[in-house]
């Protein structure tokens, strides 16, 4: 399931779009390639967002903001393709700020607000303590 979709995507990009994606052969803007990209931007939402959640996100507060970070995602993808030495500073900015995000998403520390099901469990547990005493004062007398 995309977080964005191709009229959407459409309507974000603006002129952008029919820059980015224009086709020699058919002489208008490639859907197709689009969609490649909605398609390559949403595997790379869904990578962070498996880590932690196990179900799909259907919710719409968390739709809506896995929708922002693809659009953000998808518009640095789009300078890519048009021209990869000219992306602005801000698409750039944003873009990492989204990876952040998503970062943040897989480690647990952004929690999608309106989930379902709790994040995976850690399986590992630690344990500092300890029940035995090392020096205790019956072995010290010892020394």
């Amino acid at each position: 399931m995309s977080y964005i979709s191709l009229e959407q995507a459409k309507s974000y990009l603006g002129e952008l779009y029919n820059s980015a994606y224009f086709d020699d052969d058919t002489c208008e803007p490639s859907e197709a390639l689009l969609q490649e990209d909605i398609d390559a931007v949403t595997a790379l939402v869904n990578s962070y967002v498996k880590k932690q959640y196990n179900f799909e996100i259907i919710a719409v507060e968390s739709l809506a903001l896995l929708k922002g970070i693809s659009e953000r995602l998808l518009k640095a993808k789009s300078y890519e393709r048009f021209d990869s030495s000219s992306i602005p500073e801000i698409v750039v900015k944003n873009a990492d700020d989204s990876i952040f995000r998503l970062k943040d998403i897989s480690k647990g520390i952004l929690l999608l607000s309106d989930s379902v099901q709790d994040p995976k469990a850690n399986i590992f547990s630690f344990s500092y303590g300890t029940n035995n005493q090392l020096f205790s004062r019956s072995r010290m007398r010892g020394i």
